[in-house]
């Protein structure tokens, strides 16, 4: 009896311990996040993907090296390419499950994203701190935001601009251009400078098609219209489209522009090898935060800004642009993913490194601390930033199906290009196209 009594306390005690020790894993598993293992130390990884050039890419990846020391059991996975090619990766990677868990996010493309679901929405992390956006100003905030929802936290604020090299021009023996003037200024400019350069090089790239914005919803917003209606409708008629491609066809045919062939083969170089860097062209459609890049390029002269050409009697074509950061809704390392966008924006040695390289910085401490550590370059691009970004105008977020437009938009202009099609028969194929997908 003794033996079966001694037996029972032990069963008894045994059982305790154990729904104890089972209790208390529970409660550490409720202070654990869902989707990775930060707080615990195990080793994780997560990637994150961006777009950009040499520079950008060495800048990222010191950022990058920084995170790791401070969070050595986070592993980050580094993909990068070029403005185009990041794009259509990270459609594929979307479509296939398998994005980035941090991605580089664009204004012009976020709504479509979000619409489909692919992009965790932040509102709970940013507001009980597990995302600490508190030195945000809150325009920049809502600068992520799709609806009431934050997407994305912007990691700059930039403006666009046509950008030229002072000792180009002085070498042509020709005026700078002026920062309030006209597409006919603009033009007549073109000309000048082609007549200038002889067989040497041409004035301008070809701006006609590649992408819809900035410089042709800048031409659309002038005119009185817009990319999109804010219903996600073609926001532009016949006779925009039409002037716009009007105006870049002649000049191609001019010679003042390169031809389409010539514009295939420095599609997609590096900053150091495009038309601008090796002086082929001397005007270039440039985000303002790019251009100490082409100042370090250059032996002499300085790259200064001007606006982009307006409509005489028009409205400013001026609005918001940013590069941002988002956490993709498949990732499963979501507070990972949260603690690098936090680094990213916010430590004292990633944004000194950082600085303006997508433009100022959107928090107040990093954006008085980055000014502190300007080069005169970053300095003008900066003041350019301040000023024009007091004549932008909100815009529509573009739609979902923006993607497929574009790629329509670049191909029908690419036909005018190598004379596959008239300028007419490609605005009705665009249009009849894209109010289809639009489902206009």
């Amino acid at each position: 009896m003794k033996k079966s009594l001694w037996l029972f306390i032990m069963i008894t005690f045994t059982f305790l311990l154990l729904l104890g020790c089972s209790s208390n894993n529970e409660e550490a598993d409720k202070g654990e996040s869902d989707d990775d293992s930060t707080k615990s130390g195990e080793q994780i990884e997560i990637s994150f993907s961006w777009w950009g050039d040499t520079g950008r890419h060495e800048k990222y990846n010191e950022i990058i090296d920084l995170f790791e020391e401070a969070y050595p059991n986070i592993k980050v996975d580094r993909q990068f390419g070029g403005w185009e090619d990041y794009w259509d990766r990270l459609t594929t990677q979307v479509s296939g499950g398998n994005a980035p868990d941090v991605v580089s996010m664009h204004q012009f493309y976020v709504s479509d994203y979000a619409r489909r679901g692919a992009l965790h929405v932040l509102n709970d992390k940013v507001e009980n701190g597990e995302l600490d956006l508190s030195d945000f100003p809150e325009a920049a905030l809502d600068s992520g935001k799709v609806g009431e929802d934050i997407v994305m936290v912007a990691k700059g604020i930039t403006m666009p601009g046509f950008v030229y090299n002072t000792a180009v021009f002085d070498d042509l023996g020709i005026d700078y251009p002026e920062s309030d003037w006209t597409w006919d200024d603009f033009v007549d400019k073109a000309y000048e400078i082609k007549e200038a350069m002889g067989g040497d090089g041409w004035a301008v790239e070809d701006g006609s098609g590649g992408q819809l914005q900035p410089l042709f919803r800048y031409f659309a917003r002038q005119s009185g219209q817009d990319l999109f209606t804010e219903d996600g409708k073609l926001g532009f008629d016949e006779q925009v489209l039409t002037d716009w491609w009007t105006m870049w066809d002649q000049m191609r045919q001019d010679g003042v522009i390169p031809d389409a062939a010539t514009s295939n083969e420095y599609e997609g170089l590096p900053l150091e090898a495009n038309m601008f860097a090796t002086k082929k062209v001397a005007l270039l459609g440039l985000p303002a935060n790019q251009m100490y890049l082409y100042e370090e390029q250059m032996a002499e002269g300085e790259i200064n800004i001007v606006r982009h050409p307006h409509i005489e009697g028009g409205p400013n074509g001026e609005y918001i642009e940013g590069a941002y950061l988002s956490i993709t809704e498949d990732s499963p390392h979501k507070d990972a993913a949260a603690k690098f966008i936090e680094f990213f924006v916010s430590n004292d040695e990633a944004i000194k490194i950082f600085k303006t390289e997508q433009g100022p910085p959107a928090g107040t401490k990093a954006s008085n601390l980055v000014m502190e550590e300007l080069t005169l370059p970053e300095q003008r691009a900066v003041e350019y930033i301040q000023t024009t970004v007091e004549l932008a105008e909100p815009a529509a977020y573009a739609p979902e199906g923006v993607n497929q437009v574009e790629t329509l938009f670049s191909d029908n202009a690419e036909a005018i290009a190598f004379g596959q099609k008239s300028v007419e028969q490609a605005v009705a194929d665009f249009l009849n196209e894209a109010r289809s997908i639009l489902e206009q």
